[in-house]
């Protein structure tokens, strides 16, 4: 029943359909799934992503072309079939005389067509397509990373936008019941309306981070599900993610980006794509050689002004063949051939300095990765620290507030101080977790086991 189910929801509603397969992957049922893990996200991401199904497509073209190639390696064969009616004067096929009549024709042939050197034209074309095929399939892997970094960021958004946003509605409740104590007391005559009116407007500007903290956790889920591919869904949440207790081993980032440049896709596809263009300059040299083929033909013909004999004896009787070995010495070709070998160097060139700005890319990708998680991992421990001297300071000026010896305002100032302590802290906490996976992204050079 969940089959046919599953299979509707697909036709009906393509993306929904597949949400649905890929929640059903994980054993669990649409109705009673309501969180996804990061790990999940990457699933559906590899599934439904347009951007690196693009670069799926590029590496499948490149493949058909590599294949391409290797077909120039195989015979021609081919089988001719004619019909033809001659009118007026004409010569008789059968006897190769002037004849002035109506008469029909047919001929019956085979050929086959075998290059035997070609100056390792083909061979060269074959290893130069061989290559890009391979630095289309890195590139389309490197194009995943890529949305892959996209997705952790926007996940750990969702969850750190989340956060705010309860922490901001505790926020409210505290500010809520601060008030209908204030009421009380205002009514029992202890305080005057003054201490009311501060602290509605302490309540007011809660309400207002509270809705600016919602509106930003709903943006922040539709980056994330825009970028999965699928419909949002309120029903679906996130699974959080934590802080692992140990600290990251920082190395330098000269050391670091020697050990893991050779692991990254889009390094190996620059460098695979820099190697094919020799191939290619050796494919175009190889013009310049003298090319050998063979090739074999056999034929029968009939003619209906021949009426001694019918088709298939005439068939018999004009039985033909050929053998032949066909040698190609090229003199001049219109002096093509050195502007095509200067263009190809010129391309594996722009391929070698494309190569240096991707390993450049990569230096500096690392060095900011070190350097974010190093202050990430200062400001996730400072803010914790100040989120828990604050919130020390809060309960006490709380207490001080409930037995009469402190103002609203001093309240207001302590709770204002704890409500940015305390969003410093979400932020700072999850800035450390997703620098801690980019950083362990660079250095095993993918996102595997990464989460």
């Amino acid at each position: 029943m969940l089959f046919f189910k599953t299979l509707f929801q697909i036709l009906k509603r393509p993306r929904q359909g597949w949400l649905l397969v890929a929640l059903c992957f994980f054993n669990r049922p649409l109705s009673a799934q309501q969180m996804l893990s990061l790990q999940e996200c990457a699933e559906l991401l590899t599934k439904n992503n347009l951007t690196f199904r693009d670069g799926q497509l590029q590496a499948e073209a490149a493949q058909a072309q590599w294949r391409q190639a290797k077909s120039q390696q195989l015979p021609q064969l081919g089988v001719n079939l004619s019909q033809s009616v001659n009118l007026g004067r004409s010569i008789d096929r059968f006897t190769n005389a002037y004849i002035d009549q109506l008469y029909n024709s047919s001929y019956v042939g085979a050929g086959v067509d075998v290059n035997i050197f070609q100056g390792f034209r083909v061979q060269n074309e074959i290893r130069q397509n061989k290559l890009l095929k391979e630095s289309s399939l890195e590139s389309s892997v490197a194009v995943r990373d890529a949305q892959m970094l996209l997705m952790v960021r926007a996940y750990v958004q969702v969850l750190a936008t989340k956060a705010l946003y309860e922490s901001a509605q505790q926020q409210v409740a505290t500010s809520e019941e601060q008030v209908d104590r204030v009421e009380k007391q205002v009514k029992a005559g202890v305080v005057g309306a003054n201490g009311l009116y501060e602290i509605r407007a302490q309540l007011s500007n809660d309400k207002f981070d509270e809705v600016t903290f919602l509106n930003n956790y709903r943006m922040a889920r539709l980056a994330l599900f825009q970028l999965l591919n699928v419909p949002p869904d309120p029903e679906i949440e996130f699974r959080p993610l934590s802080v692992s207790a140990d600290e990251p081993a920082l190395l330098s980032a000269e050391s670091l980006f020697e050990d893991t440049q050779q692991n990254f896709p889009f390094i190996r596809a620059a460098e695979l794509r820099r190697q094919s263009f020799a191939y290619l300059v050796k494919s175009i040299k190889g013009r310049n050689f003298p090319s050998l083929s063979a090739s074999t033909n056999f034929g029968a013909f009939y003619a209906s002004t021949n009426k001694q004999l019918d088709y298939f004896a005439q068939l018999n009787a004009t039985r033909n063949g050929s053998l032949g070995l066909n040698l190609y010495i090229p003199i001049m070709g219109r002096w093509q051939t050195r502007p095509r070998v200067e263009l190809a160097q010129v391309q594996e060139r722009i391929a070698l300095n494309q190569l240096d700005q991707n390993k450049l890319q990569l230096r500096q990708g690392i060095e900011q990765a070190l350097l974010d998680v190093t202050a990430a991992q200062d400001r996730y421990h400072a803010a914790r620290d100040q989120a828990d001297a604050l919130e020390a300071s809060y309960a006490t000026v709380e207490s001080r507030l409930n037995a009469g010896t402190a103002t609203i305002f001093e309240y207001s100032i302590s709770k204002a101080n704890l409500a940015r302590a305390q969003a410093n802290a979400i932020r700072s906490t999850y800035e450390y977790i997703m620098n801690r996976k980019i950083l362990q992204y660079y250095r095993q050079g993918s996102w595997e086991g990464v989460f």
